[in-house]
């Protein structure tokens, strides 16, 4: 018979919270938005504008284009 040991392989461990909970990483990374992303979204909201002001700029004119 095999003795009775721990019931899962997995590494006991207490669990440390300052690996999830770093004072000096929330305050820097998490309130600020990347350039990259704010510029994306800069760019997508002109260019659903300028469709919006086209469309309704030229829409006489495309009337007669498709039919």
């Amino acid at each position: 018979m095999q003795e009775e040991g721990p019931l899962s392989t997995f590494n006991n461990r207490p669990l440390r919270l300052s690996r999830f909970l770093r004072p000096g990483d929330t305050e820097s990374r998490d309130d600020s938005v990347p350039l990259r992303r704010t510029l994306f979204w800069v760019v997508a909201w002109v260019g659903i504008l300028l469709g919006i002001v086209l469309y309704f700029k030229y829409a006489r004119h495309l009337v007669p284009m498709l039919g």
